[in-house]
């Protein structure tokens, strides 16, 4: 078993975080919860958009926190601020509580973010085992989408005696991967001589901007990750714009996650067997074929066909981390990874808007499939990616 072969228990916890953790329970509703009460697309779209623009702000910052004041530390305080950040959205009703739920909750998510990855990656490292991690990322990443998966379903359920039930239980979940975390023990790396967030941010973005392969993976994540995360997010309205029963959501958005953590699972391996570069073009190319499809097709078969892009999801997003983490240095490691995700936030805030007015103006199917054609502009800089191991 890959496990036996690390003496630290950092891994295993942050694997049972990971799968508990993901039980968000309103996952399946969140776009329909909200719309409940803001009562349009566009305002739903804007509660998005702030969530992104507010992640952006914290994105880097929080890198730098990490890699200067430690990634046990900055995962604990995540944990904390999302709690908050559920119960302004159970609260809800209105546009102010609902704003104050989206820039908690992308606090909470920026600590997070390259934090874990680093962790892990420092973990091995401290003990001469670098090479096992695209394994054990792919494996990382794949739990959560299966906790996601688990949670859907339950929450589905929950969501047809109330909308809010399915946010106010997704408490229990979280309590349980806090503990879990408080567990964890830092990792060895190395750290800068000072603790100015600002200056190691300046650094770290000298890197990026010196190293063709950093800006080409920065511009494909602003793409990918800017289109299909929007995309992901309004899911719930695309249902019901296929006239999808409501109670058929949580199972969908299970399967989502389903095949996003098998696609987690295959990556090593496919990518091992093909190549990083080749299983980033399939990714690339597979996943916006299919949204394209699925706006042209009809309700179930349409649904089904929006389910299978996560397995691409899932099979590009270890090697794209792997790719981050052979270019970065152990000082500034997490904030490289912050700084990638910095720009899907940035392409998010930037689209999401804009998907949210086109879908009012026209209809959300039209938007989709606008945004799937955007999605091909990735290929672009793929091509131009060195095929590294």
């Amino acid at each position: 078993m890959l496990l036996n072969q690390i003496k630290s228990k950092n891994i295993l916890l942050i694997y049972l975080a990971s799968v508990i953790g993901g039980m968000i329970f309103f996952l399946p509703i969140l776009a329909l919860y909200l719309e409940k009460s803001l009562f349009s697309f566009t305002n739903v779209a804007i509660i998005f958009s702030i969530e992104a623009v507010a992640l952006l702000l914290f994105e880097v910052p929080t890198g730098a926190i990490a890699d200067l004041f430690g990634r046990k530390k900055t995962m604990v305080t995540a944990y904390c601020v999302v709690i908050f950040a559920i119960v302004f959205l159970y609260i809800g009703g209105s546009m102010r509580m609902f704003v104050l739920f989206a820039i908690f909750n992308s606090f909470a998510r920026a600590l997070a973010s390259g934090t874990d990855s680093a962790l892990i990656y420092d973990t091995l490292k401290d003990e001469g085992k670098e090479h096992l991690y695209k394994k054990i990322v792919g494996t990382y990443h794949a739990l959560w989408p299966l906790g996601a998966s688990i949670g859907s379903v339950i929450g589905g359920y929950l969501a047809i005696s109330s909308l809010s039930l399915p946010v106010i239980m997704t408490l229990i979940p979280f309590g349980f991967a806090f503990v879990l975390i408080l567990f964890i023990k830092e990792p060895k790396y190395e750290k800068e001589d000072h603790k100015n967030v600002f200056r190691h941010m300046f650094n770290a973005s000298k890197i990026v901007i010196s190293n063709k392969q950093l800006v080409f993976l920065m511009l494909i994540g602003f793409i990918l990750l800017g289109v299909g995360e929007s995309i992901h997010r309004m899911g719930s309205l695309f249902f019901e714009f296929k006239k999808i029963p409501l109670m058929y959501f949580g199972w969908i958005t299970a399967f989502i996650f389903g095949g996003s953590s098998i696609g987690h699972f295959m990556s090593h391996n496919f990518s091992e067997r093909f190549g990083n570069k080749k299983t980033l073009i399939i990714c690339v190319i597979g996943s916006p074929l299919l949204i394209l499809l699925a706006t042209l097709t009809l309700g179930y078969v349409s649904i089904l066909l929006f389910i299978i892009p996560s397995l691409f999801f899932g099979l590009r997003r270890p090697v794209v981390s792997h790719l981050l983490n052979i270019e970065a240095t152990s000082s500034k490691r997490a904030t490289l990874i912050s700084l990638y995700n910095f720009m899907g936030q940035l392409g998010m805030a930037i689209f999401v808007p804009f998907l949210g007015y086109f879908s009012d103006l026209y209809s959300i199917n039209t938007a989709y499939m606008v945004s799937a054609s955007l999605m091909f502009l990735a290929l672009l800089f793929v091509l131009f990616l060195k095929e590294k191991n």
